[in-house]
Parts: structure tokens; sequence; C-alpha cells
């Protein structure tokens, strides 16, 4: 018999590599304790891996909870270090988009509500 707990947890993270120096990456589903346990590492490997920017697109997740915040936020920082910055796609997801402003997530990792604004943001120089 399933585990009922376990209902809706199914997450996903797939990424594309547009460049040699952007990386979009895809969130989708649950992101609690058991979802995040599933995609951290590969989420990760993929965020933090080379001094690259990344695209993170939060539109397909249902729900977002601190210890996927802490999840995002630790890539985030561990690129920041290589050189690399991340930028994230929330899109028309009130409940992700509310729990991210109520963080104020955007002094640490800016947040669009569209890829192509943040694709542009992304490929402008650093200053």
């Amino acid at each position: 018999m399933a585990d009922p707990s376990n209902a809706g947890s199914v997450v996903s993270v797939k990424h594309e590599d547009l460049s040699e120096d952007l990386r979009r990456i895809w969130l989708a589903g649950r992101l609690d304790m058991i979802g995040v346990g599933q995609i951290e590492m590969p989420f990760t490997a993929l965020a933090a891996s080379r001094p690259v920017a990344v695209l993170v697109d939060l539109t397909g997740v249902s729900f977002l909870a601190s210890v996927g915040l802490r999840c995002i936020i630790h890539s985030a920082k561990a690129l920041d270090l290589k050189g690399g910055r991340m930028a994230l796609v929330v899109g028309d997801n009130p409940l992700v988009r509310v729990t991210l402003e109520t963080v104020d997530i955007a002094a640490i990792i800016p947040m669009f509500d569209d890829a192509e604004a943040a694709l542009d943001f992304l490929r402008a120089p650093q200053t």
C-alpha cells in the first residue's frame, strides 16, 4: 500500500545548456523535505559545479518549504564563490512568489517573472 504522506511528492530536475557559460535548470513538484531529498544532489551538481550563469526555473514548483529555500540559496552561494551567478524565474506562481518575497530572496538571488528577463540579466556583463 502506498504511503499517503508521500502523495504529491513527485519532483524533477531537468537542465539544458543554452551555451558554454549559460545553463537553465527546471525544478518541478513539491520542494519539501521529501522532494528536496530527491533533487538536492543533482540540483547542486548542476547549479554549482562550474562558474557559469544559471537560470533556475521555479514555474513548475507547487510548494516551496524552507528546506527548498536552503537548497537554492546554498547552491547560489557556492556558484557565486566559483565566479558564476544565478537568477530565478517564478512566472505566474503566486504560492512560490509569496514565499520568496517573504524571505526577501531578491537580496540574494535576482528574481524574475519570465525567462527572457532573467536570461537578459544573466547575459549582461557583470559590473
